[in-house]
């Protein structure tokens, strides 16, 4: 009895390993797709209230109603931040997923830097339908230790004092209109990505809240 339960064990691991390592959907009533890591159970997020680009507080369950799609980048950042957020502006122009459903984040991890001025000016240069969000890094760090998306402050770069870079999380990261993280996208197709929002928003129904850019 003890070999045949270790046996299914280990086959439990190395069926999670395995989906993990190929990026298959594991969350029930989620629909499987490469690069995608959909959660076994919904994680539900803690409230954090972080500055949105106007210089007013936005509470994380202002954005329940509707699906988020976030990402953790900072303004100055050379190269991940500026190409994931072209693919997600790419995505929302696309056709391919309901933009009156579904939000797009973009949330700070260079708080120290990034102004509510700063994130506006930088999210012109992509949708204005976008939403930024900024605030104390000890403030982000509640959020993004619920989600798993370590960031700090690297090493100094540049003559100037404040010149340095951040190393963060380069994973978008999918919130149900719960609030609760649902799912990681590692590159998603915008199929795929799709494919996620529109299973979110058939489970949470027909009416959702509306949430306001603020950009």
């Amino acid at each position: 009895m003890f070999m045949q339960s270790g046996l299914k064990s280990i086959g439990t691991v190395l069926v999670l390993a395995m989906a993990v390592s190929t990026g298959i959907a594991l969350a029930k009533g989620l629909p499987s797709f490469d690069r995608v890591r959909a959660l076994p159970t919904a994680r539900p997020l803690q409230e954090v209230t972080l500055i949105d680009t106007a210089g007013e507080p936005f509470s994380l369950s202002r954005l329940q109603g509707k699906v988020a799609f976030v990402f953790f980048g900072f303004t100055n950042c050379p190269d991940i931040c500026p190409l994931s957020m072209q693919r997600l502006r790419d995505f929302h122009d696309s056709g391919k997923v309901d933009t009156d459903r579904v939000v797009f984040v973009l949330i700070s991890v260079d708080g120290e830097r990034d102004t509510p001025e700063a994130m506006k000016k930088f999210l012109a240069g992509y949708s204005p339908d976008f939403i930024g969000l900024t605030g104390d890094p000890k403030e982000v760090k509640k959020l993004t230790a619920q989600v798993r998306a370590p960031f700090y402050k690297g090493n100094e770069v540049g003559a100037t004092q404040k010149g340095y870079t951040v190393a963060h999380s380069p994973q978008v990261y999918a919130i149900d209109a719960a609030g609760a993280l649902r799912a990681e996208f590692y590159s998603a197709s915008f199929e795929a990505m799709a494919g996620i929002a529109e299973a979110l928003i058939a489970e949470y129904g027909a009416d959702s809240p509306e949430v306001a850019a603020t950009n």
